[in-house]
C-alpha cells in the first residue's frame, strides 16, 4: 500500500510476488473469463501472460473491483491500421442490473470506459448463461441486510465439476442455494488482531464502518457449513497485517477444512 511502512508492505516491496498483491481478480482459462477488475489488472494480466479475455464478470460495484475497467480498451481495440478504434471481437462485460445501475448508468466516465468497448450482458440473480462447455449462474446477495441484491457470486459448472466464486461481501449469501462444491473461492473476512495480538480493529469501527462486514471466523463458519472439497480465501486487505508466510502458517491451523489463502499468480486446477 503506498506510503505504508509496515513490515508487511516493506517485505512486499522488497520481494514482490507472492508477498505483494495487486488486487482481487480471478481468471478462468476455460472460457477466458476475468472476474473483477481492480486498479492494477493491467499488471496482473501481463505478469500471467494472459493473451485473450473474452468475458469480464463483475461481482459488485465497489471501487476495488471495478476501477480497472479501462482494461476493456486494449481488449477491444482494433488491430492496426486503426480505422474505428473499436474492433469486431469486443469482450462481453457481464454484470447484474444492480451493478450496471451503480457502475455504468448515469456515469459518463464509466460509460466511456465500458459501452463502446464491450458488449454488455445483464445476468441477474438466478439467471444462467452458457460459455462453451461452462454454465455460469449468478447468485445474488445483499451487502446490507434487508437491502437490494447488489453483490453477485458466480456458480460455474463444467461436466461434474462445480466452483462458486464469491470474491467479496459474502455475509448475506443464502448458503442453502449452493450445491456440493468442488471449489469455493470466497472472501477472507477481516481480522481484529495481528498474529502477535496487536489490535487492528476497535469496537467503534466494528459498530460503524464495519457493521456490514464479515469477520474471518464468520467466513470460516460458512466453510464449515458448506464443506467444499477445497476453499481458497481471497479479498486479502493490507489492513490485515499478515504476510504470505503468516497465511501459510494459518493454513495449517485449518488444514482439516482444506482451506488455503490466495496469492498473486496462484494456479488452481479442477
Amino acid at each position: 500500500m503506498p506510503t505504508c511502512g509496515c513490515e508487511v508492505c516493506d517485505e512486499a516491496r522488497e520481494k514482490g510476488v507472492p508477498y505483494s498483491r495487486a488486487g482481487n481478480s480471478i481468471f478462468l482459462h476455460d472460457g477466458n473469463i476475468l472476474i473483477d477488475t481492480p486498479e492494477r489488472i493491467w499488471d496482473s494480466l501481463n505478469r500471467e501472460n494472459i493473451e485473450q479475455v473474452d468475458y469480464i464478470f463483475i461481482s459488485h460495484f465497489h471501487a476495488d473491483h471495478v476501477l480497472g475497467l479501462r482494461v476493456l480498451q486494449p481488449l477491444g481495440l482494433q488491430d492496426i491500421p486503426v480505422e474505428e478504434f473499436v474492433g469486431e471481437n469486443k469482450p462481453t462485460l457481464v454484470m447484474s442490473q444492480q451493478t450496471y445501475n451503480r457502475v455504468v448508468e448515469g456515469n459518463e466516465i464509466f460509460q466511456a470506459l465500458t459501452e463502446p468497448w464491450a458488449d454488455i450482458e445483464i445476468l441477474d440473480d438466478g439467471e444462467t448463461m452458457e460459455i462453451g462447455d461452462l454454465e455460469a449462474k449468478s447468485i445474488g446477495a445483499e451487502i446490507e441486510e434487508g437491502g437490494p441484491k447488489e453483490v453477485s457470486g458466480f456458480l460455474f459448472r463444467e461436466e461434474d465439476k462445480t466452483a462458486f466464486i464469491s470474491p467479496d461481501e459474502n455475509r448475506h449469501f443464502d448458503l442453502e442455494r449452493l450445491p456440493k462444491l468442488d471449489l469455493w473461492i470466497k472472501e477472507t473476512g477481516y481480522f481484529t488482531e495481528t498474529p502477535d495480538g496487536e489490535l487492528l480493529i476497535t469496537e467503534r469501527a466494528e459498530e460503524t464502518s464495519l457493521t456490514h462486514e464479515m469477520e474471518f471466523e464468520e467466513s470460516v463458519s460458512q466453510v464449515r457449513e458448506i464443506k467444499p472439497d477445497r476453499v481458497v480465501m481471497t479479498e486479502i486487505e493490507e489492513l490485515f497485517r499478515r504476510s504470505y508466510d503468516e497465511y501459510k502458517e494459518l493454513e495449517k491451523r485449518y488444514s482439516k477444512l482444506n482451506l488455503e489463502f490466495a496469492y498473486d499468480g496462484m494456479k488452481i486446477e479442477l
